[in-house]
This record gives structure tokens, C-alpha cells and sequence, in this order.
């Protein structure tokens, strides 16, 4: 049988210029070095100036007389303290992001303090200006643990910012209101923080925030697994992650990602064009590759928009929306796969390999019906995606080792009773940290205060009341992309080259408006204990330009939501 193709023969000439390259995969495997130990120091400060742009206009400003200091905590781990003449009290404690340990072209382990308040990746620009300007504090450190690396480190994190938090509370009295906030990887250290240390917090919040840990880590194990299945079956993926440790397993785990790079290189040039050459049944049936890639990026969840991409807008070489979804997926797949296998090669080491187990996933159950209308096309009709999906429930599966199957399940694991008001901003097309982490957290908190909610009106009705009126525990801001935003050259080609999207993209990267109006309300429910009302979202949202204003909007779910 011979499925639908979509103008595959203006496709096959052309090239898509996209900014994945082979030698640049490639080169994430050579020259790997340990980091050594910092040692202890005496806290050095100074007073002095600090230079920002304002958020809404972006024009340039000093905020004068701001104390900065530095040190290091009891194991060597750097830290860094600023505090302005017009502190009012509320100091904030930023969380950075998981670090490799080891170095790589592009990437050196940070040795020193790196991130110091909410920085976006896309603008190479953060908020501290601004945020020492409206009289906040700003506290931070490095993350590094005792041995001088980073890794997974989440229980020393959470260790090591009770350090801070107490170390700063002790130096500087006049704090009265503490706000623990970050971003990615930190979320599991802000949010077991909170729960363990409820006295130490007023209120907490993540940006592009990680919650599901195993969740997460189970659909990056499963793009690998169905990009072996159809493009090349020598990727063992999350199946070689944990057998080494140190720079043997992190160079294993590259060697993996080099194989996922050198398909998506030659996908960015022929738009994954070229018929199926993997499994045998599917050999010779006119599928072409980019529906198994579109297939694999809709069965982990993979945002259908991108940097470029908007899902929407056509040309004469990408005639269809899918299409364009399709290349979004490429464009996003590369980056997912690297923090996917290195965060999955450091959390390897700590459960032991063996951790990926699929034998019971059904990845039928996995495409839902309006995805596979919607891309129907894109995905070569029914009779395609019912081959592609038979192909999958027949391929050999990956059986884990019990014990590690187990230690995952738990890591890092909350319990969602939140002590303190949570905020949690997210991108809708998050390509790294899918957003449905903060779908899954809001939920899970919620169901907690409904819960405790309905014990406090039993005890009402009965006249037995003996706990306060609960309060809702988390509300979420979701950065919404424009409608339209891709572009393309004068031969049809998407533009993968030009300016990106303005919000909604990407990990990690918020317009400063988005960022600075996330801490005025992290603020706002440190001194007031509570979750910002309908009423002043809605004030503050509707002032924030694509932050969305609709209370009923729910983004994608993450496709493992057992947590």
C-alpha cells in the first residue's frame, strides 16, 4: 500500500537550514575534565552600583548603594547575597536550574555563582536591576555539592539553601518576608524545601519549573525508544544511561545523543522527506520519515510550536499546518533529547541503570483522537498512523531492573501539601520542561486544598471547627505565543535563522515584563500568606503582554501523570 505524500517533490530539492548540526552533536563528546573543590572563604562585601534596563521601555538605569557580598557555604559551595538602600523587607532566594558536571564544547560547569535572579535565555537578560530597584533582596548560590560537582543533587540543594536562608536571615535582621523562587531543575529543591522547611518560607514559586521527575524522565526515554524503532535501531537510549559512572557514563550517554543528532541533521535538510527505511514491515510503504517524527514528538508530548514554528502558517513548500507542526518538532527535539540525556545519565547514577521500563506502555493510548485528527495529514493518514502505531505495540520493549524502576519512581517525589503560597509560571510551548509539569503540580495541590477544604466545612457544620479555613495552596501564569509568527524565505522555506517568537517559546526564556510581574506577585503573597485572587491575576495579566488572561485555559497534560 502506498500512503499520501504532501508535495514531496518540490520537498526532496530543497534544504532546510536549522541550527542542528552533526559536528556540533558530535563535539558534546570530546574533552570532558573533572571540576575540582572550591575551597572555604571569609565573606567579602562591597557597596556599589548596579546596572538594568526597565522592563516595560528598556531603558537604561542604576540602581545606587546596593550591598553585595560574597562567600561560601560549609561545603565550598559559592554564594552571593545584594541588598538595596530601599530594602523593604522581602528577600528572595533563587534557585538555578540542573548542571551537567562535566564540561563539553559550549558548556563549562559553572565554578562560582552563575544565575542571580530569573534570567531568560532567549534575551541573555535577567530581572536583578529591576528587582533591586522596587527593594527587594536577592540571595543565590552555585548548587555545587561537597565533591565539587553539580549533577542531580537535589537533597544537597535542599540542604544548602536552608544554609542560606538561615545564614542570611542571621546577618540581615531587618528581613521579614522570604520568597525561595527559581527555575527547570531547581523545582524539585524549591518544592521539597517548602514542605520540609515551612517556617523558613512565606512563599515559593518556579519559572519553566520541573515537578514530575520520573514522568518527565520516562517520555525522554521513550523518544529515544521510538526513534529506534523507526530511524535507527542501534539507539539504546535511557538503556545506557547509569551502567558508568562519572565521565565514562556521561561520554555513553553523549554517544546516544550523537546518534538522535546525525537523524535530525539529515531531517533538517530534507524535511524528513525520504520513505521509511526502518522496520521491515513499514519498508516500502511510502510513509515518509517525518510522520514517524511527528508520531514520536506527539506520543511524548513534544510541543507542535517552536521557536519558528507556529503550527499554523503554510507556504508552497510547507502546504499544511501539520507539516509546520512537524518541523516544530524538529526544531525542538534536539534540545529535549541533550537535557534528556544528560539529567538521565545523572539520575542513572543515583538509581542504578535499568531505570527505563516500557514493557506495559500502550503508546496507542498515548496518541490521543483529536491529535491525530488534527495532524492527520502530517502523520499520512489513517491507514499510516494505524501502521506505524501496530508497528510500535509488536517492537521489542525495554524491560527495566525492578529496583531501579522503583528508586525513580520516587525521586524526588512531593507530597503537594503545600505550606505556602506557590506561583509558577510556564511557557505553553516549553520544549524542555513540558508544561504540563505545572498542570500536574496545580492539580495535585488543589485536590489538597479541596480536600482539606471539605474537613474544615464538615467541622463547620458539626460546630467542632479546629483548623483555619484552608487557602488555595498554587495558581499557574502560562506565557501564550502569538498566533502567527513563522516566516519564510522566498523559495517557501521556513526561516529557522530569523528572530524567534516574542513569548511562549523555548525553555526558560520569559520577556522581563512576564518575569518581573511573576515576582511582584510573589511578593504580594509572602506578606499576605495567600495565593494572588482571581481579581488581581486577572489586573496583573491583562497589564503583562501575552500572559494569559483566561482563567479556564489548561495547556497540554504531561502523557505519564501518575505522580
Amino acid at each position: 500500500m502506498r500512503f499520501q505524500r504532501l508535495r514531496e517533490d518540490k520537498m526532496k530539492s530543497k534544504k532546510l537550514k536549522v541550527s542542528i548540526s552533526a559536528v556540533a552533536v558530535a563535539s558534546l563528546i570530546s574533552g570532558l575534565v573533572l571540576v575540582g573543590t572550591a575551597s572555604a572563604a571569609t565573606e567579602t562585601c562591597k557597596v556599589g552600583a548596579v546596572a538594568g534596563n526597565t522592563v516595560s521601555t528598556n531603558a537604561k538605569f542604576t540602581v545606587q548603594n546596593v550591598e553585595t557580598c560574597d562567600g561560601k557555604l560549609a561545603n565550598g559551595a559559592a554564594y552571593r547575597t545584594l541588598k538595596p538602600s530601599n530594602f523593604g523587607g522581602t528577600m528572595f532566594f533563587y534557585v538555578h536550574g540542573f548542571r551537567p558536571s562535566f564540561p563539553y564544547p559550549g558548556y563549562t560547569p559553572p565554578t562560582g555563582v552563575e544565575e542571580v535572579s530569573p534570567y531568560s535565555a532567549n534575551t541573555k537578560s535577567d530581572i536583578t536591576a529591576q528587582m533591586l530597584r522596587a527593594g527587594y533582596g536577592i540571595a543565590t548560590w552555585d548548587r555545587v555539592s561537597a565533591n565539587g560537582m553539580h549533577g542531580w543533587n537535589v537533597d544537597d540543594s535542599v540542604s544548602m539553601l536552608k544554609e542560606l536562608v538561615q545564614k542570611t536571615n542571621t546577618k540581615y535582621t531587618d528581613i521579614n518576608k522570604t520568597v525561595v523562587y527559581g527555575s527547570s531543575g531547581g523545582g524539585p529543591v524549591i518544592q521539597k524545601f517548602g514542605e520540609s522547611n515551612p517556617t523558613l518560607v512565606n512563599s515559593m514559586g518556579t519559572f519553566a519549573g520541573l515537578t514530575a521527575v520520573g514522568n518527565s524522565l520516562q517520555s525522554a526515554c521513550d523518544l529515544f525508544y521510538v526513534l529506534s524503532v523507526f530511524a535507527d535501531p542501534t539507539i539504546k537510549g535511557c538503556a545506557a544511561f547509569g551502567v558508568s559512572k562519572g565521565v565514562p557514563g556521561h561520554m555513553a550517554g553523549l554517544a546516544e545523543l550523537g546518534k538522535a543528532g546525525a537523524l535530525l541533521t539529515a531531517w533538517s535538510k530534507n524535511l524528513g522527506s525520504p520513505e521509511l527505511l526502518h522496520p521491515a514491515p513499514l519498508v516500502g510503504s511510502g510513509i515518509p520519515q517525518r510522520s514517524a517524527l511527528l508520531l514520536a514528538g506527539l506520543l511524548v508530548g513534544l510541543p507542535t510550536k517552536s521557536a519558528h514554528m507556529d503550527g499554523i502558517s503554510t507556504s508552497a513548500v510547507v502546504p499544511e499546518q501539520s507539516i509546520n507542526a512537524t518541523i516544530a518538532v524538529l526544531e525542538n527535539t534536539l534540545e529535549a533529547l541533550a537535557t534528556g540525556t544528560l539529567a538521565g545519565q545523572a539520575i542513572g547514577e543515583l538509581t542504578g541503570p535499568g531505570f527505563y521500563d516500557n514493557t506495559k506502555t500502550d503508546y496507542s493510548a498515548l496518541l490521543s483522537e483529536e491529535d491525530s485528527g488534527r495532524f492527520n495529514l502530517g502523520l499520512s493518514g489513517d491507514d499510516a498512523i494505524a501502521a506505524m502505531l501496530s508497528v510500535l505495540k509488536a517492537a521489542p520493549r525495554i524491560k527495566g531492573d525492578p529496583a531501579a524502576v522503583a528508586k525513580l519512581a520516587v525521586q524526588d517525589k512531593v507530597t503537594y501539601k503545600t505550606p505556602v503560597p506557590a506561583i509558577l509560571l510556564s511557557n505553553e510551548a516549553d520544549r524542555l520542561v513540558f508544561v504540563g509539569n505545572t498542570v500536574l503540580y496545580t492539580d495535585r495541590v488543589t485536590a489538597v486544598y479541596k480536600a482539606k477544604l471539605a474537613q474544615f466545612e464538615a467541622q463547620l457544620a458539626a460546630g467542632t471547627v479546629k483548623m483555619k479555613r484552608p487557602t488555595l495552596g498554587a495558581v499557574a501564569l502560562y506565557a501564550l505565543t502569538p498566533e502567527t509568527y513563522t516566516t519564510f524565505t522566498s523559495t517557501g522555506l521556513p526561516d529557522l535563522t530569523g528572530p524567534k517568537a516574542v513569548s511562549g517559546i523555548d525553555h526558560q526564556s520569559f520577556t522581563q515584563e512576564q518575569m518581573f510581574t511573576w515576582v511582584r506577585l510573589l511578593a504580594m503573597s509572602a506578606k499576605s500568606g495567600q495565593t494572588p485572587s482571581a481579581g488581581t491575576l486577572a489586573r496583573y495579566t491583562a497589564n503583562t503582554p501575552y500572559l494569559n488572561t483566561d482563567p479556564d485555559f489548561r495547556p497540554a497534560e504531561l502523557k505519564h501523570s501518575d505522580w
